[in-house]
């Protein structure tokens, strides 16, 4: 395997693993945490679910440009 494929590959743990947080912290987020655990779960979720996104994209640029 050459470079841009193992950065593919670590890209794409980066993405499950902070989608899976994401999703876990969503769950975590609907038990009574209190108004403010609440609005931290949302922000960590939406957090989480932005730099997956952004990990799948790069990705698949870097699969694609190679």
């Amino acid at each position: 395997m050459d470079t841009a494929t193992h950065w593919a590959f670590l890209l794409g743990i980066l993405t499950l693993a902070s989608w899976i947080a994401g999703g876990l912290a969503a769950v975590l987020g609907n038990v009574e945490l209190g108004r403010h655990g609440q609005k931290t779960a949302e922000y960590l979720t939406l957090g989480l679910s932005a730099a997956g996104f952004v990990s799948a994209i790069v990705m698949a640029l870097i699969l694609i440009i190679r």
